[in-house]
């Protein structure tokens, strides 16, 4: 072969590879390109007993996440007294939860838009069908395909730009590492919302682009609170940013902003938001569920490099702030640093709101008090009354998936941007390969924990079930809210309150055991604290000493027929309880309830009596 037809052969060669790397495909072939990649990853997590809510996993669901125990059952014990329960206003309010008072599964992460379906599936079938698998299934899709909607907006219409982001946004660890809160596996949420922000940027017409953010922010309010308020402060800055860059007038913001807030109050009220049994808007733990500055940079539960160790945590509970990106992002990032510092040179102006949204959610994850790995940096004298304000959104350390999002969309972006370099796009398509690699622990983590099956019980679920069949309500002592301590029994009590509730929500039979994602109420309301707000826990705790001491005077009260009682715990003892109140052992703990021999000459006496 002459030499020229070698130097022939090696253009043909490349000119070929050239066209393959910036193939351009119409919009909805890259959307529907990207779900593909992010179905098949998907499909590598989870099999189809999962997906459709039959695998064993689903009998007592656990997470990866530390102390995340409660949080995948508490979801399915909400979901299934929900359906059960009849269509009324507030629409997501649940009497035999949390009996008498009732809860609102809302505050019990049950994304609400996958309850509503449930319920009308079994309003009009009688099924009670576990949507959850599918709903995981989908949160691990489409992360990829809100990518690419960026891309679009962006002007990038490059097949492979579809398949690396896809990549990209389904192998993000904080994605893969939430492995045990469902509704915060939803983040493909955030990425949707910058996809919005662009385009609303790109199109002076905005009546249609507000009826979507409209659409947008109430999808994201029926699945998760935390993503509905990130969701919410990136729509803010597109308006803001409107306005900045002369697209939309001062009226035109102000009207937006009238008619959707008012659209989300009239849906809040409607849900209940606001009601009884939604618990207190604010919380402890604010400064402790926090970022640490290394968190996103530091390699941590990597598969590249495993010596690097587990989560960076200075608090005790800094894993709620994992936002480790990943070495591939890192790679790329690093790669692409002088093109982005130009890039944001050249537009911070075009973006100076979202850019301050950004500043301002980063100091909110890391709180005000500043951790680098194990050491105390700083921190900020807050009065503890804010502390509790701020602890509305305790986990502060999520708050930054946003950035690092907005992160791998600007690598993405810069890196297809026109005229096309098909070396780049070699690099980003290795870099997400090496993404892949690096998260590979934290996806055989979730493997594992759904292969492991269901949680060990703590009571016999046979028997359990058995007692709570024929009972007309279940009554527990202590109730989940009244377990005080962390310790090894705690533990165990916490478990065994999981156990039953799961139990009568199978049966939807009343209990007044709940686990609530907010701060029980325990009857105070807001009022209460804002006449005082520097004895906040004080006020609070002394509710709850009262709450559980009429948990156990209560216990000890004489009871109706089917009246059941769970004791967890060695008071109130056999001895305390009612004499008609008969107690058998169940596991290691005991139930009681009026014995049915005795229940006639009772009852008689009292009529006797009223004769």
């Amino acid at each position: 072969m002459s030499e020229k037809q070698a130097a022939m052969r090696v253009d043909s060669f490349t000119q070929r590879l050239e066209r393959v790397l910036i193939m351009e495909l119409p919009a909805w072939r890259l959307l529907a390109l990207a779900a593909f990649v992010g179905g098949i990853w998907a499909a590598t997590l989870f099999n189809w007993s999962f997906v459709t809510g039959r695998d064993a996993f689903w009998q007592f669901p656990r997470g990866t996440l530390p102390n995340s125990g409660s949080d995948m059952v508490q979801v399915l014990i909400a979901y299934l007294y929900y359906i059960q329960s009849p269509w009324h206003l507030p629409l997501f309010h649940v009497s035999a939860l949390g009996a008498p008072s009732g809860t609102n599964v809302v505050f019990m992460d049950v994304v609400p838009l996958v309850a509503l379906i449930g319920k009308v599936v079994h309003s009009l079938t009688g099924a009670r069908v576990n949507p959850y698998g599918l709903y995981l299934f989908l949160c691990f899709v489409l992360p990829g395909v809100m990518m690419t909607l960026v891309l679009i907006a962006a002007r990038i219409r490059y097949a492979l730009a579809a398949v690396i982001a896809a990549i990209f946004t389904n192998a993000m660890p904080a994605l893969l590492w939430r492995w045990g809160h469902i509704a915060l596996e939803a983040q493909f949420l955030l990425i949707g919302a910058l996809a919005l922000y662009l385009f609303s940027l790109k199109k002076p017409a905005w009546r249609g682009l507000a009826l979507a953010w409209i659409g947008y922010i109430i999808l994201a309010y029926l699945i998760n609170l935390h993503l509905f308020a990130v969701a919410g402060i990136v729509w803010l800055c597109a308006l803001m940013q409107r306005r900045l860059n002369r697209l939309a007038t001062s009226r035109e913001v102000l009207a937006t902003v009238a008619f959707t807030i008012a659209s989300l109050l009239i849906l809040m009220i409607l849900c209940g938001q606001f009601s009884r049994g939604s618990g207190l808007p604010f919380s402890r733990g604010y400064g402790f569920f926090s970022m640490n500055l290394l968190s996103p940079v530091v390699p941590q539960e990597s598969g590249l490099f495993p010596r690097a160790g587990g989560v960076i945590d200075g608090t005790g509970y800094q894993y709620e702030g994992f936002n480790y990106l990943g070495a591939g992002l890192l790679l790329a990032s690093l790669f692409l640093l002088p093109v982005e510092a130009r890039w944001l040179r050249q537009n911070v102006r075009r973006h100076i709101a979202l850019l301050v949204a950004f500043a301002g959610l980063t100091a909110f994850a890391v709180s005000h008090r500043v951790f680098a790995s194990q050491w105390l940096v700083f921190e900020l004298p807050l009065p503890p009354y804010l502390v509790w304000a701020l602890g509305t959104f305790r986990s502060s350390g999520r708050f930054f998936w946003l950035i690092a999002y907005a992160q791998m969309a600007v690598v993405l972006v810069l890196g297809f941007r026109r005229p096309p370099q098909p070396v780049m796009a070699l690099c980003l398509a290795g870099a997400a390969i090496l993404q892949l690699a690096d998260v590979q622990p934290l996806r055989q983590q979730i493997i594992a924990s759904i292969a492991a099956g269901p949680w060990p019980e703590q009571l016999n679920r046979g028997e359990l079930a058995n007692v709570v069949s024929r009972a007309r309500q279940v009554e527990v002592v202590p109730s989940f809210q009244c377990v005080r301590d962390w310790n090894e029994r705690s533990q165990k009590i916490r478990q065994a309150n999981l156990d039953l509730a799961l139990s009568t929500a199978s049966m939807n039979v009343p209990t007044n055991t709940i686990y609530l994602s907010r701060q029980r109420s325990y009857d105070l309301s807001l009022s209460d604290f804002i006449r005082a707000p520097s004895h906040a826990p004080e006020i609070l705790m002394a509710a709850r000493e009262r709450y559980c001491k009429q948990e156990q005077r209560e216990a000890t009260s004489d009871k109706l027929p089917g009246d059941v009682i769970l004791l967890l715990a060695d008071r109130p003892s056999t001895d305390e309880m009612a004499a008609e109140v008969i107690c058998s052992p169940l596991s290691w703990a005991r139930y009681c309830k009026r014995s049915e021999q005795r229940a006639p000459t009772a009852v008689s006496g009292i009529a006797k009596q009223q004769r």
